[in-house]
């Protein structure tokens, strides 16, 4: 874990001083950089993707973490060192390859999901992907379970260490976790429908 913690030192510290001084400010300066090398700009709506996104807010408290997340998706491998900030008025994750190049910007404010994306972003981790899958692996699962009630979807945990993902009672996708505290140490999701799976060594910034 601290070798994570050591590479992303600077990408934390700059994202936690705009985050205290201005956020929104932030959001625009990390667009306006994405849109300088090379980027694609979306806006897609929150409805949209592969199952509805719950609220900022349904985290229950305010969350800020590195990760390094290594996705495999058929012969393709990608290596992302990401930063994660939660609150109750935003979802905001940033993403970059090990060299230093910015992959994406994604934010998401309970009604709309705003990204900027690298062209070198694999199709299959779509803005609203990476949000429905963090929501997966770390919400709360009386949250998961209160939002999704209407739907078609249910999220499941026959054990403490293991989280499925389904729709219509077919098992969509499935989490397993290496300790109890999911915000430090590792996770993996397997994506069956996607054909896709993200291995993640996680540490949470107090």
């Amino acid at each position: 874990m601290t070798d994570i913690l050591d590479n992303d030192t600077r990408l934390l510290a700059a994202v936690r001083r705009e985050f205290a001084a201005a956020r929104s400010v932030l959001v625009a300066a990390l667009a306006l950089a994405l849109v300088s090398c090379a980027s694609r700009p979306m806006a897609i709506p929150a409805a949209t993707g592969s199952w509805p996104l719950l609220a900022p807010a349904t985290l229950g408290a305010p969350r800020t973490a590195t990760q390094r997340l290594r996705a495999m998706h058929g012969n393709r491998e990608i290596s992302i060192e990401c930063a994660v900030d939660v609150d109750d008025a935003r979802i905001l994750l940033i993403g970059l390859l090990p060299a230093g190049p910015r992959l994406f910007t994604v934010t998401y404010d309970g009604r709309q999901v705003d990204a900027q994306a690298s062209r070198s972003l694999p199709a299959v981790l779509s803005p609203q992907r990476m949000l429905n899958d963090l929501q997966l692996v770390y919400w709360p699962l009386a949250a998961l379970e209160q939002a999704l009630s209407p739907t078609a979807w249910r999220v499941t945990e026959p054990d403490p260490r293991t989280r499925r993902l389904l729709r219509d009672g077919a098992l969509v996708a499935e989490v397993h976790y290496a300790g109890a505290d999911r915000w430090r140490g590792r996770a993996w999701l397997a994506s069956f429908a996607d054909d896709y799976s993200i291995a993640i060594d996680s540490a949470s910034v107090d």
